[in-house]
């Protein structure tokens, strides 16, 4: 009799493939010449066929500059190019590259990114009529989008103008449903109203109500009700949205019978719903009602890739199909920009540039609104590039925090021989380091 080691069922032989893997990527993000390359070993990069990556453009020498990956450590090294390097808007030499990071070579930029390997060659799509995103956005979408034929409610979360209207749309799309997709900002409705909006009411119901309305979910029957920022609904019309949600039945002000109603509910959120249940503003019954499926959208300055992308195709928009052309320097910017109101803010900065500068020959940097251009300039630690020497020094004082001082367990833990641990402290004795440390000096 074969032993149950022998017959068990490997639960891996059962998957439907390898555990996805991460890799690092750079994006060339020209909307006209896309590519994806993958940092593997080092990589020459410059306009000779003999470089490893080639690629063309003003102000690119043959062999301009190296990527390379060292173990964990993925970096960048000008080989003495004419133009230079640049990392987040800062001329290098050589400097460590982050996810997030944004490369200049002449009129090339490019953005580091880290992906699953089977969404690597994915830049830049139209993910759903109106929905432009790259392997970030559509990795998040991507189980709403095997759900979309269900009805099950949907929560979107994210910070403002990231698109969740334009999810919304994209879901109701996908769903196949017949009836409209209609969109209520439940943070502009008084709360006197609120319910009356919802759920409809008769004519003589409260005053001023001049008239039958049926109210937003009678109208979307057959369809989706996108309902932004529900957590702002008053807790007496939060019960009765969740009770709407389970009876599929809605009762108009006004009426003693109930209608039925056919309506996917999709809402959206600026935070996590268990935030706005702890804080009291919404109720924790709603909240588990509507989570069938949660879909968190990243926030433009997680997908920099995208930036340039989106960009020339609201420029081309408001440009009546006619865009001026975009010098490499201003995409750069545009790039290390953090976009703190995300699509929103890029989209008019983008009709800002076609009103103003639409008849210009080339956009330039100096025709960006002023705080992009500071910012860019600006030398503050998130964006200014580190050396090699700077990273290991950083994981060096981590791990000798974690070690009690330990140098030769801190370099291991830190990934570096102990050699590279001494070379890196530069004559201290860790004991100076972690004094150095506690005032600022290393982090």
């Amino acid at each position: 009799m074969a032993s149950s080691r022998d017959t068990t069922e490997r639960l891996e032989d059962r998957s439907t493939g390898a555990c996805a893997r991460p890799c690092t990527v750079i994006r060339w993000v020209d909307p006209g010449r896309p590519r994806v390359d993958r940092i593997v070993g080092r990589l020459s990069v410059g306009r000779s066929p003999e470089c490893a990556i080639r690629i063309e453009g003003e102000g690119i020498s043959r062999r301009h500059a190296e990527v390379f990956r060292q173990g964990c450590v993925f970096g960048v090294r000008d080989l003495g190019s004419t133009n230079g390097t640049f990392v987040n808007g800062h001329r290098v030499g050589e400097a460590l590259l982050r996810p997030g990071d944004v490369v200049r070579l002449g009129s090339a930029v490019g953005v580091v990114a880290e992906v699953l390997e089977e969404l690597a060659e994915t830049l830049f799509e139209e993910i759903a009529p109106g929905l432009y995103g790259g392997a970030e956005l559509a990795l998040a979408v991507s189980e709403v989008r095997r759900a979309a034929e269900s009805d099950l409610p949907v929560v979107l979360i994210g910070p403002t103008g990231v698109g969740k209207e334009r999810v919304a749309h994209a879901v109701h799309a996908w769903s196949r449903r017949s009836g409209p997709l209609l969109a209520l900002n439940c943070a502009a409705l008084p709360e006197a109203l609120a319910e009356a909006e919802l759920f409809g009411y008769r004519r003589g119901a409260f005053t001023g109500a001049d008239r039958d309305s049926i109210g937003y979910f009678r109208a979307a029957q057959g369809g989706t009700l996108f309902l932004d920022e529900a957590g702002d609904l008053p807790p007496s019309v939060q019960a009765k949205l969740l009770r709407a949600i389970e009876t599929r039945r809605v009762t108009a002000l006004g009426c003693t019978n109930s209608a039925s109603v056919d309506v996917r509910v999709i809402a959206a959120f600026h935070c996590s719903p268990d935030e706005l249940v702890a804080k009291g503003r919404l109720r924790e019954d709603l909240a588990a009602r509507l989570a069938g499926i949660t879909v968190e959208l990243p926030p433009l300055r997680l997908r920099r890739s995208d930036v340039p992308f989106l960009f020339d195709w609201f420029l081309t928009t408001h440009s009546g199909g006619r865009p001026p052309v975009v010098d490499a320097r201003l995409v750069e910017r545009l790039c290390v920009h953090d976009w703190p109101q995300n699509v929103r803010e890029l989209e008019f900065v983008a009709k800002r540039l076609a009103v103003l500068y639409g008849l210009e020959p080339i956009l330039l940097p100096r025709h960006l609104p002023s705080r992009l251009r500071e910012a860019a300039c600006s030398d503050d630690e998130g964006t200014r590039p580190r050396s090699r020497r700077e990273d290991d020094l950083r994981r060096l004082v981590r791990a000798l925090r974690e070690s009690g001082g330990n140098l030769k367990r801190a370099a291991s833990a830190a990934g570096i021989s102990r050699q590279r641990a001494y070379r890196v402290l530069e004559g201290r004795s860790v004991q100076e380091v972690l004094r150095e440390a506690e005032r600022g000096g290393a982090q």
